[in-house]
């Protein structure tokens, strides 16, 4: 057991002197039991040097075995170890490291330098249980034991350890927390008397992620399960917003805690401490910190992506997916908007013209309907008779009179005056001009 657990008997005498001493050495050569998780790797230390053969041997409630003999600089490893074991001189000139940890692998090592004692350590495997919990939430980390029902509050004794650091211990009805953990952590005494030594976290963050340990009596009586993961997943938000809304993002409470932007590439947006803010130049003019959030106003498509939220220690607490809406359904209704109204622009000119075109030109029915009704049929191209004398028309009647009659047309040349030969040459243009050629 740890020092502090060895009874001294003569706290005056040399006993107890050697009895310190010894426990003081045990403890720095590796005696504080450890734990590692099945498949894990495991590094067993041992600060000593050695010159000669070196021999690592395992020691369990049933059997010894060889781990690795070292002869004259060459090691061989022990069969139920093959292929798994090493000298890791990062943690010390004789240090073992052992990878992947088995279950079977919990027990006693001890290293030997030509049958001399060095360094000796216990190993302590598990199986953890995983337990998942959300930001800001609160979990539960289950741990039972077999305990006293009748046990007085006072001589509880719990312990749950936080990857070898404390998170909460009850000893002599005395709670004390870790770093961290004040206020947020606790156990029930009541439950204790039923065997239940499970630990709640209150107002969980990222940072309490990691491998829980319960222990109950002393440090070498753990609960069960042996260990406990705590998962805190970052958070994953998504939002869809329009064309110049406003973006807020939690901050959880976290101080300080970086918001970064990816689009692309991964770009900074802020840091932020407190209210306090120091942001990129594109960002400066459009945040703000109100109520441990930070606003991001006047969104654009370039906005659309994805917004992280950091911890000072790089553990991220949300990841916050962002659609900006309505941008490109925005130029889409403008761009349809003028389209259509050139459309219609164009019809009009088209209808407009046509209208002209008709206004100008005389509608060829009522211009002979009006012609019948006075009995005179007058051709379009009206100038084109007036001014010609009967001579000049008289060959052309001639030759159109012979189309139908056959028959030559005796030449007249009556006296006539001015007037009268002008309305000869009317009825030339008339249909009376039948008449004269004596049809």
């Amino acid at each position: 057991m740890p020092f502090w657990h060895v009874p001294v008997r003569n706290p005056s005498g040399i006993h107890s002197c050697l009895l310190l001493l010894f426990a003081i050495a045990t403890c720095l050569n590796g005696l504080v039991p450890d734990a590692v998780k099945v498949r894990d790797t495991a590094i067993i230390p041992c600060n000593e040097t050695c010159n000669q053969d070196i021999l690592w041997e395992f020691t369990s409630k049933n059997e010894k075995l060889v781990v690795l003999r070292c002869v004259q600089g060459t090691c061989t490893e022990g069969v139920s170890f093959k292929n798994r074991v090493s000298l890791s001189e990062k943690a010390g000139k004789l240090s073992l490291k052992l990878y992947p940890v088995l279950y079977n692998d919990e027990g006693w090592y001890k290293v030997m330098c030509n049958s001399e004692f060095l360094c000796r350590f216990h190993l302590e495997v598990f199986v953890p249980t995983t337990v998942n919990a959300t930001i800001r939430g609160n979990v539960t980390l289950p741990c039972y034991a077999r305990t006293e029902k009748q046990i007085a509050d006072n001589a509880v004794n719990i312990l749950w350890k936080k990857d070898d650091q404390m998170v909460l211990q009850v000893k002599e009805g005395i709670t004390k927390y870790g770093l961290s953990f004040t206020d947020r952590a606790s156990v029930s005494l009541p439950h204790y008397k039923d065997g239940d030594l499970s630990l709640t976290i209150f107002w969980v963050y990222t940072s309490d992620k990691g491998l829980y340990r319960c222990y109950h009596s002393t440090e070498e009586e753990h609960g069960h399960p042996g260990a406990v993961t705590l998962n805190v997943p970052a958070l994953q938000k998504f939002y869809s917003k329009k064309f110049g809304d406003n973006l807020t993002l939690d901050l959880f409470g976290s101080d300080p805690v970086t918001v970064s932007y990816t689009g692309s590439a991964e770009t900074l947006v802020c840091s932020v401490t407190g209210n306090n803010t120091v942001c990129s130049p594109e960002y400066a003019n459009r945040v703000s910190v109100i109520n441990n959030s930070l606003v991001l106003s006047g969104l654009t498509s370039s906005d659309s992506g994805i917004f992280t939220v950091k911890e000072k220690t790089g553990e991220v607490i949300s990841i916050n997916t962002v659609t900006v809406e309505g941008v490109t359904q925005w130029y889409y209704y403008v761009a349809l908007s003028v389209l259509t109204a050139i459309v219609l622009i164009c019809i009009c000119l088209l209808i407009w013209c046509k209208c002209q075109r008709k206004s100008q030109a005389p509608d060829a029915r009522s211009y002979y309907n009006a012609t019948e009704s006075t009995g005179v049929i007058e051709p379009p191209r009206e100038p084109a008779c007036i001014g010609l004398s009967q001579q000049e028309t008289s060959p052309n009647i001639s030759e159109e009179s012979d189309m139908y009659t056959h028959t030559p047309v005796e030449e007249t040349t009556p006296m006539m005056t001015t007037e009268k030969q002008d309305s000869t040459d009317k009825e030339v243009c008339g249909v009376n001009v039948w008449n004269t050629s004596g049809i």
